[in-house]
């Protein structure tokens, strides 16, 4: 069953996917999950008061662990569409999209869309990190996406360091998108409800 945040998840970069060419399908992943995250953002904020200090903790580069978490399993998602491994019933057309565009670009076996895979891990969850900065306004946006993406005393946010948790023992994203979805998702039902 799939979790409320799955319900709506943005795929539309992907169903209008017109050119199936290995950029353009990065591209599209890119612009998803960025755009997946900025509406994220929207809902997490509008769910807790109206969002004035989670907006103040994200200026001050600060992703709060109840909002990351929701990212991994939005990451993990992604993945598994790429994979050709979502359970979802809500995507039927774009993973024909993307199961078209992958056999252009890597043919059908499963280690080279991996590796596909692998190829743009860490640009996509760019794009969702810079996604949030998308709901910061005037040249403040500029700012934050810099400080949360780029700053070398602040690499938590980075793909290889990104943690569940801030805590050391915390699971690292790279290892979270390994669990299949089923359990991923049965676990998101436990933590929200």
């Amino acid at each position: 069953c799939m979790p409320p945040r799955r319900h709506k998840l943005c795929v539309h970069f992907l169903k209008e996917l017109k050119v199936e060419t290995d950029e353009k399908l990065r591209e599209a992943f890119i612009q998803c999950s960025a755009a997946e995250t900025f509406l994220l953002w929207k809902k997490y904020k509008e769910d807790n008061n109206g969002g004035e200090d989670l907006q103040n903790q994200l200026e001050s580069r600060i992703i709060p662990d109840d909002f990351k978490r929701q990212m991994f399993y939005t990451f993990g998602d992604y993945r598994d569409l790429c994979l050709g491994k979502d359970i979802g019933s809500d995507v039927g057309n774009v993973n024909q999209k993307i199961n078209s565009a992958l056999k252009k670009i890597v043919q059908s076996d499963e280690d080279k869309r991996k590796n596909w895979w692998n190829g743009i891990k860490e640009d996509v969850w760019k794009g969702m990190v810079c996604g949030l900065s998308h709901d910061v306004s005037g040249n403040h946006k500029e700012i934050v996406r810099k400080k949360i993406m780029e700053d070398p005393q602040n690499n938590k946010y980075q793909y290889n360091s990104v943690k569940f948790t801030d805590e050391p023992s915390g699971t690292k994203l790279s290892e979270f998108a390994k669990v299949p979805q089923f359990l991923r998702w049965l676990t998101e039902w436990c933590d929200d409800f």
